[in-house]
């Protein structure tokens, strides 16, 4: 599994970021502050990913789209779009998140966002998984098994029901747990020319209410007072600063150089 990053993503790794929030602890070797990306932009990331030059992207592959600032929804109204040249043969991406996972591959928890100094902060993320563990809808794990096609370890997924199963949630994706690397969009294939492709099949309603922390870290804990219709149809809203991500479901004979831009609506939440 190989990471890949759009142009904003690129800017907004650390050490290579915008200028973020007045007074924000400095921590980049460019002039600036950490990087915020609600104020690097409009409220609509265009982002531009190029195909690289060897064409070398394959199944399970990640493009960091962006930076997702705790507090944020994202909106799954978004849209991929090509250049003049098909980008290949072969080409189908689902669009999530990595919300909670492994701290390794979350960009650097924003000071602006924290009232004490980051290194007293830590960053959150989801539990690993544990068989016959009792967890409720709109608990989150990590899926620490092997990678395997599509699935890389530590993949994040929500429960949508209530489980003791001893079944991997990579195993059981789509009946108790959903992958939130498809949170905005499920496959939608955008190998074409000239192509304008709006997400679909996303999952983002699955346990919105319940993403709050601590119930979503909490095994076997749901949101206090809500039904299991609030449970399932809300927005979610991202708990720590966060990748938009899209991961690659299918390839076939890339073409180096060509070009996918994302375009998705970010919204403040209440």
């Amino acid at each position: 599994m190989a990471i890949w990053y759009t142009d904003v993503a690129a800017n907004q790794l650390q050490n290579v970021n915008f200028p973020g929030s007045p007074g924000v602890q400095t921590l980049t070797s460019q002039p600036g502050s950490q990087n915020n990306s609600l104020s690097e932009g409009p409220n609509e990331i265009v982002a531009t990913y190029q195909v690289s030059a060897g064409a070398t992207e394959a199944v399970g592959d990640i493009i960091n789209i962006c930076v997702l600032n705790a507090g944020v929804v994202v909106d799954p109204n978004g849209k991929v779009a090509t250049g003049l040249v098909a980008t290949a043969t072969t080409l189908t991406l689902a669009v999530g998140d990595n919300d909670l996972g492994d701290p390794s591959v979350l960009p650097i928890t924003n000071a602006a966002g924290i009232q004490t100094s980051p290194s007293s902060s830590p960053i959150l993320t989801a539990p690993a998984w544990v068989s016959g563990t009792t967890y409720a809808a709109g608990n989150v794990v990590r899926d620490t098994a092997a990678s395997s096609g599509i699935f890389v370890s530590g993949d994040v997924y929500m429960a949508v029901a209530a489980t003791s199963g001893t079944t991997a949630p990579h195993s059981a994706a789509t009946t108790v747990w959903m992958p939130i690397y498809q949170r905005y969009s499920g496959s939608i294939d955008v190998h074409a020319a000239s192509a304008n492709v709006s997400f679909a099949g996303g999952t983002q309603l699955y346990g919105g209410a319940a993403s709050l922390l601590p119930y979503s870290v909490t095994p076997g804990q749901a949101a206090l007072g809500l039904t299991a219709q609030q449970i399932l149809n809300s927005q979610y809203q991202i708990q720590g600063d966060c990748w938009l991500q899209a991961r690659v479901l299918t390839v076939g004979t890339l073409v180096a150089n060509t070009i996918l831009v994302f375009r998705v609506p970010i919204l403040t939440s209440n």
